[in-house]
């Protein structure tokens, strides 16, 4: 996988991709933690599965679906690919951890997209996962803001046939950072809809 940057724009090369603030491998690493922190808190909500069928939709009982939650983002600036993991409370699913595997996307000097999939692990066990789009803005040179939205995809145990929407407000903050890799340190608060 890797970092698309926008038509027209050429990346640093190896020996200036370390200096200033304004360097597009620095705009990279910030793009990194804000989309790490995303991806955090999307993990917490989702996970990698398959559509399922249309027919599952209308299992179970719809309810609202909201929570919050903190974790880590880490973010290969060569190749956009992340991993995250964070625990929270969902209600009415309870307190649980989750992890997530997200692509960032370069969209502009300051902006970024990003897709992926999230596992919420509850306390239980069963595992609910989501397929995860989402855009953001890099707010200084170590943070970032970003909205996203997860579609719940089925899961395990009691959330095997689950469906729903929900959406993420992230908040992150870088916390170190190296030539290849950054993590973030990151908060997430959604609301939606689940049904199972």
């Amino acid at each position: 996988m890797t970092i698309n940057q926008p038509a027209g724009t050429a990346a640093a090369p190896p020996d200036t991709a370390t200096t200033g603030a304004g360097t597009p491998r620095r705009k990279i690493i910030i793009l990194a933690s804000v989309v790490l922190a995303l991806l955090a808190g999307a993990v917490a909500f989702t996970v990698t599965a398959l559509s399922p069928p249309a027919a599952q939709a209308a299992h179970g009982t719809a309810r609202p679906l909201t929570g919050t939650g903190t974790g880590t983002l880490t973010l290969n600036l060569a190749t956009g690919a992340a991993t995250s993991e964070f625990s929270g409370h969902l209600s009415p699913l309870g307190a649980g951890s989750g992890y997530g595997n997200l692509t960032f996307t370069l969209t502009g000097p300051s902006t970024f997209t990003y897709t992926g999939t999230g596992t919420f692990v509850a306390a239980d066990g069963d595992k609910l996962f989501s397929a995860i789009t989402g855009k953001g803005t890099l707010t200084t040179t170590t943070a970032a803001k970003s909205t996203e939205t997860d579609t719940i995809t089925g899961g395990t145990g009691r959330f095997a046939r689950a469906s729903g929407t929900y959406s993420d407000t992230v908040s992150s903050v870088v916390v170190s950072a190296t030539s290849t890799s950054q993590t973030s340190r990151f908060t997430d608060a959604g609301q939606g809809q689940i049904r199972y």
